[in-house]
């Protein structure tokens, strides 16, 4: 062989080498990635298992609490309501105590809107703690 086959020849056998290396360095970086992805969606539906397990994310609770928060500020609505009709009535102040005497019905009458047929739980006795508290 010549000198400058030997050089081709060498120059070859480096291509080929560097050719491997370079497979190698991508097979690596894709085999990395690729723990990380399944890494990832492994700790994503874990995390969204447990949570649901738990209580913590779920459409029922996060449902419920909306409606025990939605009734207790509409007991307090009616209450003020309630409490508005009573003070409207003639000589509020003086039946102050007539109201702590009034029948539950009654009280039940002053907190009920004219669309329902019941009060809403809650605010009769509210309306009854706010005309104490006048």
């Amino acid at each position: 062989m010549t000198a400058s086959e030997e050089k081709i020849a060498a120059g070859k056998a480096a291509d080929k080498l560097a050719a491997t290396a370079e497979r190698n360095r991508i097979a690596q970086q894709s085999k990395l990635m690729k723990s990380i992805l399944w890494a990832g969606v492994i700790g994503s539906l874990l995390t969204l298992f447990v949570m649901t397990s738990t209580g913590w994310l779920t459409t029922q609770k996060i449902v419920e609490d909306a409606r025990e928060e939605g009734q207790a500020q509409i007991a307090t609505l009616r209450a003020n309501i309630c409490f508005a009709r009573f003070e409207q009535r003639p000589d509020a102040a003086a039946k102050l105590a007539e109201f702590e005497a009034m029948s539950w019905a009654d009280k039940e009458a002053l907190a009920t809107m004219t669309t329902e047929d019941g009060p809403v739980p809650g605010a009769v006795e509210n309306c009854a703690e706010m005309s104490v508290r006048s």
